[in-house]
């Protein structure tokens, strides 16, 4: 029996800020395409939805993806905090990955406009420092311009979000990089520590995943920022047999789908329902193309396997892969 799945709910995607420079860790892959569909009329097709679920009391997940970076103009900004506000949220953290570069007082209006349009925090991903970070992250520079966007945000009174990714090399770097951080003014408001993802571009870093010793022999520095819905780090061995005891139940996950201008006339056109039984409809032919979960992971999954994984969905996708370079056959969307 092939492999099924549940729809929980739906992501509506629009490429409208590609980003200036690539990261090796991308989960999207491709970030440097951009959309030529006004943000205006994907605004209106999400509001749609969020309309349609409310009116059907639905018990889906709606979401929307601006992106691939958050280098907004100031409408893009508040059409995008309309969106978060129709999911009971503010939207007040802006993403630096993938933004312009910025000098003196062009720098200084853009935080400048940023702050007056209600952002009050900045995200940042950091794969070590300095050059390290520069390399993972594609762009030279990009360390010292993303730290100095933090400084003059908290010289603002602004707070941050930081996510550091922990790698084999980037494991030596982390006491410099925890005290350049520690000396930069500002809130703090989540600081985390986590291996890659298993997407995207990440995927071709498997060398410099940690393993369980690393893991278990963590300086307690870096030990206690794993935390939050990320902090499950078990290695393949470890992470097997709690996947086989839901091996026979659906892959439960929320679909994509990427709007833009060779599908929004079909868009407006079709009802929500429609659209989201269209897409469904595309998720189950995918994963079809798969075998079992149970027989995937047979073929595949190293019971002795001691890197580390965050979530079980990186340990399935790491042996569709397989799967698909053995059998030819192609991987399903996620």
């Amino acid at each position: 029996m092939p492999r099924e799945i549940l729809a929980r709910g739906l992501t509506l995607s629009l490429r409208h800020a590609p980003c200036a420079h690539i990261c090796r860790y991308c989960l999207i892959s491709e970030t440097r395409k951009g959309s030529a569909l006004a943000f205006a009329r994907f605004e209106q097709l999400a509001h749609r939805f969020y309309d349609w679920k409310a009116s059907a009391q639905l018990d889906i997940d709606v979401r929307t993806f601006v992106g691939p970076s958050f280098d907004y103009d100031t409408d893009t900004l508040a059409g995008v905090g309309r969106l978060r506000t129709r999911r009971g949220a503010k939207f007040e953290v802006l993403n630096l990955g993938g933004i312009r570069i910025r000098e003196g007082d062009a720098l200084d209006a853009w935080l400048d406009e940023r702050q007056a349009a209600g952002i009050a925090g900045f995200h940042t991903s950091l794969a070590g420092c300095d050059k390290t970070h520069d390399r993972w992250n594609g762009r030279a520079g990009d360390f010292a311009y993303q730290t100095s966007i933090l400084r003059r945000g908290g010289e603002r009174g602004m707070y941050r979000h930081e996510r550091l990714f922990l790698t084999v090399n980037t494991l030596p770097l982390f006491d410099r990089l925890l005290d350049i951080l520690d000396g930069i003014p500002g809130e703090i408001r989540n600081r985390i520590v986590t291996p890659l993802f298993y997407a995207g571009l990440a995927r071709r870093y498997e060398d410099e995943r940690i393993t369980e010793d690393i893991r278990d022999n963590l300086p307690d520095r870096i030990a206690k920022l794993r935390r939050g819905r990320f902090q499950e780090w078990r290695s393949e061995r470890e992470w097997i047999p709690i996947m086989l005891e839901t091996a026979q139940g659906p892959r439960k996950l929320a679909m994509k789908l990427d709007v833009n201008e060779t599908n929004i006339d079909w868009l407006e056109r079709s009802s929500c329902e429609e659209i989201f039984a269209e897409r469904e409809r595309i998720y189950r032919e995918e994963y079809r193309r798969m075998p079992p979960f149970d027989e995937l992971c047979e073929r595949y999954g190293d019971r002795n396997g001691r890197k580390v994984y965050m979530l079980t969905r990186d340990l399935e996708q790491k042996w569709q892969d397989m799967y698909a370079r053995e059998t030819g056959s192609r991987i399903p969307i996620d």
